[in-house]
């Protein structure tokens, strides 16, 4: 299994996978054309992960601004992890915002409630 970094776009985030860290980071804006087919790599990844053993993930969202289908890839992704967590596997997720975005923070609030893995939502001045 090999990492995999996706550069990011004007429509698509940066994404970071490394199976050494056992990380998974999204940074900047998420609204492609087909939001489905772009999340679909990084869960078919995350699983392919799983697959070899490996026991732990962190996941890391910097995002800026995302879109309706997109919010539903994120659920998505955080409802996989959370399948993992199920199965005794240590997950955390941590949820970045910029200081003054309050939709953002509410947005990571939103998804934290949904969850039982351990869940960070963390501020930073840009």
């Amino acid at each position: 299994m090999e990492s995999l970094h996706l550069t990011k776009t004007t429509e698509t985030p940066a994404v970071h996978m490394d199976v050494k860290a056992g990380t998974v980071e999204l940074e900047g804006n998420s609204y492609p054309e087909n939001a489905f087919e772009f999340y679909q790599q990084i869960f078919d990844w995350i699983d392919g992960y799983f697959s070899t053993g490996a026991g732990q993930m962190k996941a890391i969202f910097r995002l800026n601004y995302f879109n309706t289908s997109s919010a539903k890839c994120m659920l998505n992704f955080m409802t996989l992890l959370q399948k993992y967590h199920a199965a005794e596997k240590s997950i955390s997720i941590e949820w970045h915002y910029e200081e003054d975005d309050d939709d953002m923070l509410e947005i990571g609030k939103a998804f934290s409630v949904d969850f039982t893995m351990p869940f960070q939502i963390l501020s930073y001045v840009d």
